[in-house]
């Protein structure tokens, strides 16, 4: 199996898993981002695996924007959006799928 599809499949994995989990929580009587954030840094160890994905997603795209450039990516700031609004679970391989077929095509 080529690398590039293995990323692609865990894109869409990294799609799935949290907005499986962001529906549920959607179902719920009366949701609301007070409430959301509220269940994330509800005790030390939701806060401890809140701050982990934070730092992890700062830390991606550190590295993103440095490897797209050393391999001459182009479009490097979609990562920003794609990991903030689904997921560091969404972004990265979609980083790493990008990245192999960029360099499919330019090596």
């Amino acid at each position: 199996m080529k690398q590039s599809s293995i990323y692609i499949s865990l894109c869409i994995f990294g799609v799935l898993m949290p907005w499986l989990f962001l529906v549920l929580f959607l179902g719920e009587t009366n949701p609301s981002i007070s409430l959301f954030f509220s269940y994330i840094f509800n005790n030390n160890v939701s806060t401890s695996v809140a701050a982990d994905l934070l730092i992890s997603a700062l830390i991606f795209f550190v590295f993103a924007f440095s490897e797209g450039n050393r391999v001459g990516m182009k479009w490097l700031w979609i990562y920003i959006p794609a990991t903030l609004m689904i997921g560091l679970s969404f972004g990265l391989p979609l980083f790493l799928y990008l990245r192999a077929k960029h360099l499919d095509k330019h090596v």
